[in-house]
């Protein structure tokens, strides 16, 4: 299948059907996912492109083929818009071919079935290009506003481009900067409203030293054969110092090879949020262009071949570079045919580098189970619910609109939530970027979200009882979870808790609602340490092994939670599970590290009788490891529910009191959350460190909860008049013209 595992799989499409199952254009937020969150935090993945517009629209064709299809289609009108470019600009047919078959052959593509919003934005690029180069800049707005559609995050990048090749080739930047404005207007819906969201939740990213910057990095992997970069063959590197021999592209060469070589330039297109330099597949159109002028000129400076080839160290490279020099030996031997037999060397490239890199439908199948999807449908859920089979790329699939998580993986996640997740209730990190909030077995996370209903394979789950199956899978309930709203008046301070200590904190915080203010209540902690070991043991695996541990104390009805620290000493990542839960660290030079060094595991089985322990390969050490228990009888807190109503609000209900005390959910806290008690508005107040909630009377009482989008009205606003502004300027400029 034409798809990777994670990303295209747990985003792309998973994301793209559930949009097209709630049959919502815009709304201001998904009660199915993240325990109910924002929309736009989603945007990213298709919430306003064509394809998955279209897919609305035949509902019986799986969301598979719209995206697939659409990607083949932007990568092949890719290559025929660069084929035009050229052809226009006055080039050779025969140059303007090779040049495109460089083009669509870039090893860049392999993201049009992997993370494919990163190249979708290239059509419009070299679109726009044509239109500057025609003098129909005015169109350019409609190009802008659908880079902003499909890839907001490098559409700034993009801008910056168009703005160097205006003044490249026309010497100047002011016609272009009025399309641009409008066209950043038109699609302010989508970015206003999402880049409040991202300034609101912070992303750790690997960090990045400014001196490092101006250190030159001759790796080239932003141009030659990665697919994180242009993934370009040796001829483009060649090229661009060619071009420095010509005055029509001597600036522009010198520019690029700049880029490629020093990180600053990564960095700035980046937006200083770190210097990766596949922001650098934007310059793709600029290097074609200067191999096109190369070639048509034919003129081969001998010295700047030299001084090319100074920075092809690696034996691929090398390679590349021998095969280049051959093409260049007979290509300026007047033997004009070998064009387009290099032209083969691209396509070797591509297809060998990438041959084996689809999903197998076994995976695609799994997660799109027809079994679990019976299960859903033909029961009643009531609140949400949690997959535990392939929680990695499960974490987005909806199966009905019915079927509410409180798992989720977007960029640009919740952050309060994302703590509350991994640092406060402990729940594993099971993958390599801690942005995915993936569903566990930990008590806590599954009772405080209110997960009434989990899907698994086995039914060895305290609390849960197996109430249907349907092949290998089960359907486990349990009622005696937290209600997704309630009002308690057990609270502790939040100076209080965050006083205490892992795991001491676990039970406080399932048996005392964390509040902002000074309370009177009291907990103590039940937890018990039962082992302590101080040794340090170091782990060296040629490859994963798998031990069990007999278990020489009591875990009947008990709550087991172990804990140690994690020293790795490769470059790979570590992963350790214990009977199923696992726990993940990052490699050491990971774009997106999750810093998980010490792993946690809360393990709430019905019989505990070992531990399965799978061990990564790779050499690590595992130090002061702690085991400890606690009765599970103490996670049996007593609240007063709100009885749901029916309304078109996030939550409607009412509930009676007989003490002053706190409303509480399991939404997560994020601008945009109005509570009205009896309809008079509230102050909302952040509980439980993460969660939406506020005071409440004694007394019966109607509770509503509501949720506007912060900015969503502006920028739909914005985007109305920018859309009659530039409908306006373009038919006057067409007219003029």
């Amino acid at each position: 299948m034409y798809g990777s595992k994670l990303d295209w799989l747990a985003q792309h499409v998973s994301l793209a059907d559930y949009f097209r199952q709630t049959k919502q254009l815009l709304p201001d937020s998904f009660e199915n996912l993240q325990g109910q969150t924002n929309a736009f935090s989603f945007s990213y993945y298709g919430l306003l492109r064509p394809d998955v517009l279209i897919s609305y629209v035949f509902p019986n064709i799986p969301t598979r083929f719209f995206i697939i299809g659409y990607a083949t289609f932007l990568w092949a009108s890719t290559g025929g818009l660069c084929y035009c470019w050229l052809r226009n600009k006055g080039y050779k047919d025969s140059i303007s071919f090779f040049s495109s078959i460089c083009c669509i052959c870039a090893n860049c593509f392999f993201q049009s079935h992997q993370q494919i919003m990163f190249i979708e934005i290239l059509p419009f690029l070299f679109l726009s290009f044509i239109l500057i180069d025609k003098n129909k800049r005015q169109w350019i707005s409609l190009c802008i506003c659908m880079a902003l559609f499909h890839n907001y995050f490098y559409t700034p990048g993009m801008i910056l481009i168009l703005l160097l090749y205006d003044y490249d080739q026309n010497h100047t930047i002011k016609d272009i900067l009025i399309p641009i404005l409008i066209g950043m207007g038109m699609a302010t819906i989508l970015w206003l409203p999402t880049g409040y969201l991202i300034l609101m939740n912070h992303k750790s990213v690997v960090q990045t030293h400014i001196l490092d910057l101006f250190i030159p990095s001759l790796n080239l992997k932003g141009l030659v054969y990665d697919s994180y970069g242009c993934g370009l063959t040796v001829i483009s590197w060649i090229a661009l110092f060619q071009g420095i021999q010509f005055e029509r592209t001597r600036k522009l060469s010198i520019l690029l090879i700049l880029m490629f070589v020093f990180p600053i330039f990564s960095y700035i297109l980046n937006g200083t949020l770190y210097a990766r330099t596949k922001i650098l597949v934007l310059c793709l159109p600029l290097i074609l262009m200067i191999l096109a002028h190369w070639l048509q000129e034919r003129k081969l400076n001998k010295g700047l071949l030299v001084l090319a080839s100074l920075f092809l160290c690696t034996k691929t490279m090398l390679l590349g570079l021998l095969i280049s020099l051959v093409f260049i030996g007979y290509y300026f031997m007047d033997k004009k045919e070998c064009l387009m037999i290099y032209a083969l060397v691209p396509m070797i490239v591509f297809t060998g580098l990438n041959y084996n890199q689809c999903l197998d439908s076994k995976l695609y199948n799994s997660i799109y189970s027809k079994d679990k999807q019976k299960l859903i449908q033909r029961n009643d859920l009531n609140q949400r619910t949690a997959d535990l089979d392939q929680v990695g790329y499960s974490v987005n699939h909806i199966y009905d609109l019915k079927e509410m998580k409180a798992s989720s993986y977007t960029s640009t996640s919740n952050s309060l939530y994302n703590t509350f997740v991994y640092d406060i209730i402990k729940s594993p990190v099971s993958q390599s970027n801690r942005t995915i909030i993936t569903d566990s077995e930990n008590y806590l996370y599954l009772s405080m979200m209110g997960i009434q209903n989990v899907l698994s394979k086995e039914a060895n789950l305290y609390g849960y009882k197996e109430v249907d199956s349907e092949g290998k899978y089960k359907l486990l309930k349990n009622k005696n979870v937290f209600p997704m709203v309630y009002v308690t008046s057990d609270t502790i301070s939040e100076s209080k808790f965050d006083k205490l200590f892992y795991p001491y904190n676990l039970d406080t915080i399932y048996n005392r609602t964390i509040v902002n203010g000074e309370t009177s209540n009291e907990y103590a902690s039940k937890m018990k340490l039962i082992k302590n070991l101080d040794q340090s043991i170091v782990i060296q695996n040629k490859k994963k092994t798998k031990k069990t541990i007999p278990i020489d104390f009591d875990t009947k009805n008990k709550m087991v939670c172990i804990d140690f620290d994690v020293k790795n000493y490769t470059e790979k990542k570590v992963f350790i599970s214990i009977n199923g839960m696992k726990n993940t660290l990052s490699k050491k030079h990971s774009v997106y590290p999750n810093g998980n060094k010490h792993f946690t595991y809360i393990l709430s089985k019905k019989e505990l009788k070992q531990f399965d322990v799978t061990l990564s390969k790779g050499k690590y050490k595992i130090s002061n490891i702690r085991v400890y228990t606690c009765d599970m009888n103490v996670f049996d807190r007593v609240v007063t529910k709100v009885k749901p109503l029916k309304t078109t609000s996030i939550f409607k209900g009412k509930v009676t009191t007989s003490k002053d005390g706190y409303l509480v959910t399991s939404y997560p806290y994020e601008k945009g959350y109005e509570i009205y008690i009896d309809g008079k508005k509230q102050n909302v107040e952040i509980v439980n460190k993460a969660f939406v909630g506020c005071k409440i009377k004694k007394g019966s009482h109607t509770i509503t909860i509501q949720f506007h989008a912060p900015f969503k009205n502006a920028g739909l606003g914005i985007s109305v008049l920018s859309i009659m502004i530039g409908g306006f300027w373009i038919w006057k400029k067409s007219k003029n013209l």
